[in-house]
């Protein structure tokens, strides 16, 4: 891995834009295939931001917190108190939730894939549904979708591998 010291940072530059591909494996009659699809990180950090300000948040319930429980050691309580507690299980919010994150998902895929998309008559797809009946419709799968979305978000984020080889 490169290093480089900057000594200044000048407006317009996309010094910080990273770039690079996904690599997802197809399967055609039997032989394996890899896709190399180029990706970027332009704007994916702001689009998490506005998509986590935006997350849905599990309705509040009262629970009994007894002192022998392991909530009531935590909190180092000596008698039953009532506590407000988010409620994970809550069927609502478990499909709110779900919703966010495939969306989420989606938006990265396509903020991130640095590739054109075009309809079967060859023109440019500029809306986003289209573009992901068309993703779809291709056969992408659920694994090859989480595999672009693992490869766009990790060009701007240190894996552990390569954080002990960098700071080693």
């Amino acid at each position: 891995m490169k290093t480089r010291r900057i000594t200044k940072i000048r407006a317009g530059e996309d010094l910080f834009t990273s770039t690079g591909v996904s690599r997802i494996k197809v399967t055609k009659e039997g032989k394996v295939e890899c896709l190399e699809i180029p990706i970027t990180s332009t704007g994916i950090s702001e689009l998490i931001d506005a998509f986590r300000r935006d997350a849905p948040k599990p309705p509040v319930k009262n629970v009994k917190v007894t002192p022998d429980s392991e909530l009531g050691r935590q909190m180092r309580i000596s008698r039953n108190e009532w506590v407000k507690m988010p409620d994970l299980t809550d069927p609502e919010y478990i499909k709110a939730k779900e919703k966010h994150d495939s969306d989420l998902g989606l938006a990265i895929v396509l903020k991130g894939l640095a590739v054109e998309i075009e309809d079967e008559s060859g023109n440019l797809v500029t809306d986003d549904q289209e573009k992901i009946r068309i993703l779809k419709e291709r056969g992408l799968t659920g694994e090859q979708f989480s595999q672009l979305v693992d490869d766009i978000t990790n060009l701007t984020r240190w894996t552990e591998e390569e954080e002990a080889r960098f700071f080693a």
